[in-house]
């Protein structure tokens, strides 16, 4: 089983207001796909990371967990999949980017995949998530040898992601404001974001 490093505790930025949201995330970037009808353990498999869009506009009907915090109940949504996911083989995937037009309000990456399963029934965009079979506690990132990371940028519109698989795959979740404003008092967390992704990527540095 892939090993896992534990961040620290990480402080988060008071809550603050955010509008103006004119549409729909999108990515752009790195390599982006069709979103899959059903998503399983090798279903589907890939060479090199990818991404594909999930729910739209979706409204949280309670606190969403994310690496290091929530984002508020409420809050409107738009949800997208990052993943490294091989049929076998080992794969090792650095410096991957990825820019969205709206801004990153939080990741789920958890080893595993508890908030990832959680959020499967939520934010999944009429995507198939049921067969959960063949993952084990490791399906998010695992940070084995410190191949597994991302970095948000610092304006909260980008993520770098690195991936290391052999079985089963990484994945990731990041979720994005949506169309529609949001209230003030709905971001709890981008300062802690950025400092989240950092941590991780100081400690691949670090090994």
């Amino acid at each position: 089983m892939k090993s896992f490093k534990l961040l620290g505790a990480v402080a988060f930025a008071s809550a603050l207001a955010f509008g103006g949201a004119a549409s729909a995330a999108t990515i752009s970037g790195g390599a982006v796909i069709a979103a899959p009808a059903s998503i399983g353990e090798d279903n589907p498999t890939n060479t090199g990371i990818e991404a594909f869009n999930e729910g739209v506009g979706v409204v949280l009907g309670a606190d969403l967990a994310v690496d290091g915090g929530v984002i508020s109940a409420g809050t409107r949504v738009d949800s997208h999949m990052i993943f490294l996911n091989s049929d076998g083989s080992t794969r090792i995937i650095d410096e991957t980017n990825y820019t969205f037009s709206q801004m990153i309000l939080g990741v789920i990456s958890d080893q595993d995949g508890t908030n990832l399963f959680a959020s499967d029934t939520i934010l999944n965009g009429g995507i198939d998530y049921t067969d959960t079979s063949g993952y084990g506690n490791n399906r998010g990132l695992e940070n084995n040898d410190s191949k597994d990371y991302y970095k948000v940028s610092a304006d909260l519109f980008s993520i770098s992601v690195g991936m290391q698989v052999t079985e089963p795959g990484d994945w990731m979740r990041v979720v994005t404001v949506s169309q529609v404003p949001l209230p003030a008092g709905a971001l709890l967390l981008p300062a802690g974001l950025v400092l989240l992704g950092g941590l991780r990527r100081r400690k691949k540095a670090a090994s």
